[in-house]
Order: structure tokens, then C-alpha cells, then sequence
């Protein structure tokens, strides 16, 4: 009962205790301190580095780039409507979805002057918040604004689901319908009524030949209407559209001196079979239609290409010094940039944190507070990240969480050691990179648990990767693959730490496999199963048995992997003492192990598992508080001692 009551105050007396030293202090007024001067230093070098950050469309694509600056220019209150692709350059799915989008604004350039295909990498810094203003919850997102779109609360456009590029292009003309407030020579889109109306009247004052597009329904819907936007430049040629359902999917033709119909043969009703045979006949009539072509805009060289031309020099020849350390290493830049992305940008686009959400987040952040090899600076900092979202209780605003961390690392002076990645770099724009630094994190994390006595949960680090991934990666078809992938492989049956080193492990080489030459691959990194054997000669034997329930640590060679040497090599490479200091800017802020070991283990064999990360602050007081309400408890039990004793006689009475 005491050691109830003990634990009960103590906890409520925790509570009321303040966050580490800085917690949620900012910098208010007066010049910009060293640090701040060098952090806004660096984030414009990163900014500036286009290699790093360009997205995955240019200005030789028919797809217009826009960023936070500029976007609500581009589609608020313009006399166009506009389809946006929100995409983040690190997602595979993104990645291959590129090319369809490219495809897309290729075919419908014609129409820019109704629509524009526009597209945001929401993987850049300056975009993030602004995408989170815009409910971009998964990658890529699709949405449409109408023409004259009015900015204000909850104005984020309209969703289109599907990502095929005919279902896209279907969607974009059923909002085209829908549009209310109509620029001026929008196409009349509501379909004739041949039988009720005369043919005259639906000839524009210029056209001399009117083209009628009967969509029946079983063969579409749409045709008419793309089409109409074909031909919307063409003023000899007036398109409408009818929805006869007594008569088939077809092409009509009237002339304005006959008013007579007559049918033109469709050999396919489809858009691109329509318009050919439109074009045809008005090239018959030399009436010449302007064709339709891809924009393509050749760069000049100019003084900032040079610039980028030096930038590449200089990665080249990092990237050599890399393939000199060879696969064997990993570099704290790539675990600092991995947390970098994730904290200051994937976590914070989710606008609102809570339920297993914000579990996940919290899960996420104890094992980095127990196990990322941070400098001094950089362990503060991620407690103190992790105590505003304990403080948060129920629900953490992403917006306020963003402001947070970036107050955090400004009054850390400094926190990351390093701004570009090293091992997890890539000639190709946006492959690598995050993802390969996440896997990086993860491994990392995995070995550091099993090394250590800090945790006896074999679980932690898996489970924290899993929620990350399920709610706050990115890349939403990645993390569906990552969790299908999860429970086929039993991630939850895990029951020692060193099997879930090797459970990771195995489970990084499924995805290889099934990634192997997919458009996110590096020609230069390919997706490969690790480790080789060149790398590790005694990490592959040959199969004596068919492991029917173990197939995950087969090989299509003929060979196995020998489990023990394949965890004694992970544990090798991804150890504390592997990493490589390439690419940081100050050597001096890498962790030193000792004080790691202090920290951790001292304050593990004082507390247990549940209050090894306190401080000697927090520490003291539980203390203090301990023994004032032992104090307390022996006096209550004293003073009930000095109660009248009871007597037989007290009971039956005196004889």
C-alpha cells in the first residue's frame, strides 16, 4: 500500500515538473547569434545545391513547377482552371509516376488555356508547411482548382483519387462541367438536343463547319468534351457534344451553306481517333488546325549552370572517396540528414497528431533519445522534442510542433554536424537519399539495442519503425508494402533482439528484390541482396535442407545464409565505432562513447528501464519525494500504534 501511494504522488509530482533546460524557449528580437548566422548560412547552401533538391519535372516538361512562393499566384484567381500533382521527390511511387504525369500534361498542352497541369515537391524545405496547410496526407496527391479559386480556410481544391492518367483526364472533365463561375469564351459543355433545337443555332458566329460528338453511354462519356477542347483554338470548327442514346458512340459533321448532317466514320471511338478524323476532314477543306506539340525549351548556359557544373566536380569526387571506404561503413551525415527530413519535414505535414499517431510519434522518438549517436547539443535537443510531445497529452498541432523543433535546434548551439548525404547519395535527382538513410536509421537503431542493456524489449525499435512508417512516411504505397510485408513476415513473433537485427535485415532484401530494376533504383547502387559475397565471403553457405518456414534466408543461388556470421557482420558495420565522419563539418561535435555509455547505462542500473533517461534534476526530486512520502506513511502507521489496546472484558463486560 506505501509503495502504491509513493508511486501515485511521485508520478503526479513528475508532471509538474518543468522541460529540460530550454525547452521551449525562442530567440525574441535583437541580432541573430553565431549559430543562427551559420544555420541560415547553411540552409541557403543546401537550397541552393539543385542537384540535391530539384524535383522531378523541368522546364523541358510540359508540366509547370510551382513552390510555395508562387502557387496560390499561379491558381488562385486565375482565368484558367488548374490540376496539381502534390509529390515528394523521395517517393518511389512518385517516381514512377512521373513519367504519366509528363505524359498527361503532354496530351492535353492544347488545353492550357482552359487547364494547366502544375506540379510541387513537397520534399523541399520551403514547401512543407505549405503543404501541410494543404492536406497532403500521401504521395503523390492530386487536386483541382477551379477557374477564379478564392483562397481562404479549407481551400485546399478538389481531390481526384485515381492516379491511371485516363481516369485523371475523365475526372479533370467532369470538374470542367461543374465549373460555376466561367471565364470568358468557356466551351458550353451541356450537350444538344439536335431534335428540339435548329442546327443554326449552334454555330459560333465564325465556325463553318460544326462537329457533333454522340457519346452514348456504355462507350464513355468524355469523348465529346475532350474533344470540344481539342479544337477550342480552331475558329472555322465548332465541336459539341450529344448524348443520343438511341443512336451508337459517333461523328456528325453539318455544314453551315448545307445544314445537312453527315456521319464520318469512327473506326475506334476514342479521343485520339475523333480528333484525327476532325482534323482530317477540315485539312480536306484546307482549313489548317495548328498541331499539337510538347513544350521543349533547351537551357542556356548560363553563370549558375557553371556553378552547378563545379557542384557536380566536387560530388564526384566525394563520391569517389566513398567507393574507396566501399559497403562496409556507414556515415553519421546519412543518420543526421535520415532524422533531419524526418523530423523537420514528414512528421510535421501531418496536420493534426493524435490517437496511435501520436503513439507512433512517441515511440519513434524514445528510441532515437535512447539510441542515435548525437553530440551533447543534439541528445538535448531530441529530449526536449520528445518532452513537448509528452506535455502535449492528447493531440499535438503539426504546425505548432514544426515552429517547436526549429526554436529547439536554434537554441542548441549546434545540433547536426552535417547538410548532405553521403553513403545514401545519388548521381539521379531524388533516388536515395531519405530512404536509404531511413533503412540506415533503422539498421543502426536494431544492432545498438541488441548491444546494449538499456531495453530487454526486442520489440522497441521494430515497433517504432513500423508506426513511423505506417503514419508518417511518405510515400503511402511504400508504407501499404511495408506493412503487407510486416505481417507475412511475422514482425510481431520477434523474440530476441538479435533476431530482430536479422529480421530487418531480411526484410530489407525482400524490398531489394522486389524493387530490383524499378525506376527508383541507381544504376550506380543497385538493388542488391547484402551482403555480397565479396564483402562477406562467410555470410553465404551452401543449402543442405529446403527451409520451407525460413524461405526469407534462402537464396536463388543454390546457397543459404549462415544466420551467425550474417549478425556478426551487421553488427560490425552498423557499430557505434564504424561510423565515418566524411562530409561532417565539425569533427569535434561527433558523440563521444563514454559519455554515451554513461548516460545510459549508469542511469539504467539506477532507475530501470522506465526512468533511465532522467536527469540528475528530475532525479533528486524523485528522491526527495520518495522519502518525504515514506516519512509520511511510517508516522500514519506509528500513530495507529498508540491506539487503546482491546480487552476481552472490553467486549463480553466484566465478570
Amino acid at each position: 500500500m506505501i509503495r502504491f501511494v509513493i508511486l501515485v504522488v511521485t508520478f503526479g509530482l513528475l508532471q509538474l515538473l518543468p522541460a529540460g533546460d530550454g525547452a521551449g524557449l525562442g530567440r525574441h528580437g535583437g541580432p541573430p547569434s553565431l549559430y543562427e548566422q551559420h544555420l541560415f548560412k547553411r540552409q541557403a547552401e543546401t537550397a541552393a545545391k539543385s542537384n540535391e533538391n530539384a524535383g522531378l519535372y523541368d522546364s523541358n516538361d510540359s508540366v509547370i513547377s510551382v513552390n510555395a512562393a508562387n502557387m496560390k499566384e499561379k491558381v488562385f484567381q486565375q482565368g484558367h482552371a488548374s490540376l496539381v500533382e502534390f509529390y515528394n521527390s523521395y517517393c518511389g511511387f512518385c517516381r514512377r509516376y512521373a513519367p504519366i504525369w509528363k505524359e498527361l500534361a503532354s496530351e492535353i498542352l492544347g488545353w492550357q488555356r482552359m487547364v494547366k497541369v502544375m506540379a510541387l515537391d513537397c520534399s523541399q524545405d520551403e514547401n512543407n508547411a505549405f503543404c501541410r496547410e494543404f492536406e497532403v496526407m500521401a504521395y503523390p496527391t492530386i487536386r483541382f482548382f477551379a477557374p477564379f479559386y478564392e483562397d481562404g480556410a479549407q481551400k485546399i481544391g478538389d481531390p481526384i483519387t485515381s492516379h491511371a492518367k485516363a481516369e485523371v483526364i475523365n475526372a479533370l472533365i467532369e470538374n470542367l462541367h461543374n465549373v460555376t463561375n466561367k471565364p470568358e469564351g468557356w466551351p458550353d459543355f451541356t450537350p444538344l438536343d439536335v431534335n428540339h433545337s435548329p442546327k443554326s443555332d449552334f454555330f459560333s458566329e465564325t465556325a463553318k463547319y460544326l462537329y457533333i460528338v454522340n457519346e452514348n453511354e456504355a462507350n464513355g462519356t468524355t469523348v465529346g468534351s475532350q474533344v470540344m477542347l481539342d479544337f477550342q483554338d480552331t475558329p472555322l470548327a465548332a465541336v459539341r457534344r450529344s448524348r443520343a442514346s438511341n443512336e451508337p458512340s459517333g461523328l456528325k459533321v453539318i455544314s453551315r451553306d448545307a445544314l445537312s448532317e453527315i456521319q464520318l466514320p469512327i473506326e475506334n471511338f476514342n479521343r485520339e481517333n475523333v480528333s484525327a478524323v476532325i482534323r482530317a476532314h477540315l485539312n480536306g477543306h484546307h482549313i489548317k488546325v495548328q498541331e499539337l506539340t510538347t513544350k521543349a525549351v533547351v537551357k542556356e548556359v548560363t553563370e549558375e549552370n557553371i556553378s552547378e557544373i563545379m557542384e557536380k566536380k566536387q560530388e564526384e569526387a566525394m563520391r569517389t572517396k566513398i567507393k574507396e571506404f566501399g559497403p562496409k561503413v556507414i556515415y553519421q551525415a546519412d543518420l543526421e540528414e535520415a532524422i533531419r527530413y524526418a523530423l523537420l519535414r514528414e512528421i510535421p505535414r501531418i496536420k493534426k497528431i493524435d490517437g496511435e499517431r501520436l503513439l507512433a510519434l512517441q515511440r519513434f522518438l524514445n528510441v532515437l533519445v535512447r539510441y542515435f549517436p548525437f553530440n551533447d547539443n543534439g541528445k538535448k535537443f531530441l529530449k526536449e522534442i520528445r518532452q513537448y510531445v509528452l506535455n502535449s497529452e492528447n493531440e499535438v498541432n503539426a504546425t505548432d510542433y514544426a515552429a517547436q523543433v526549429k526554436s529547439l535546434e536554434l537554441n542548441r548551439t549546434p545540433v547536426f554536424s552535417s547538410n548532405r548525404w553521403m553513403g545514401c547519395s545519388s548521381v539521379s535527382k531524388g533516388l536515395r537519399r531519405y530512404p536509404c538513410g531511413l533503412w540506415t536509421l533503422f539498421h543502426y537503431m536494431t544492432v545498438q539495442a541488441a548491444e546494449s542493456e538499456i531495453s530487454t524489449d526486442p520489440l522497441e525499435v521494430l515497433q517504432a519503425m513500423h508506426g513511423y512508417i505506417k503514419y508518417f512516411f511518405g510515400c503511402s504505397e511504400c508504407s501499404q508494402h511495408f506493412q503487407q510485408m510486416a505481417s507475412k513476415n511475422k514482425i510481431w513473433n520477434v523474440t530476441s533482439k538479435d533476431d530482430a537485427v536479422l529480421w530487418l535485415w531480411a526484410s530489407h532484401n525482400e524490398v531489394n528484390k522486389r524493387l530490383a530494376g524499378d525506376q527508383t533504383e541507381d544504376p550506380d547502387h543497385p538493388k542488391i541482396q547484402y551482403p555480397t559475397a565479396e564483402v562477406c565471403p562467410d555470410c553465404r553457405k551452401p543449402m543442405l535442407t529446403n527451409h520451407h518456414n525460413h524461405r526469407q534466408y534462402t537464396l536463388e543461388d543454390g546457397n543459404e545464409w549462415n544466420l551467425l556470421e550474417v549478425l556478426q557482420f551487421l553488427k560490425q558495420v552498423y557499430s557505434f565505432d564504424n561510423r565515418n565522419s566524411l562530409g561532417l563539418q565539425e569533427a569535434s561535435l561527433l558523440p563521444n562513447k563514454s559519455a554515451l555509455v554513461d548516460e545510459h547505462y549508469q542511469s539504467n542500473r539506477s532507475f530501470g528501464n522506465v526512468l533511465n533517461e532522467m536527469d540528475i534534476r528530475m532525479g533528486a526530486l524523485l528522491y526527495v519525494a520518495c522519502i518525504v512520502m515514506l516519512v509520511i506513511a511510517v508516522k500514519m502507521v506509528v500513530k495507529r500504534g498508540y491506539r487503546k489496546k482491546l480487552y476481552t472484558h472490553d467486549i463480553m463486560g466484566k465478570v
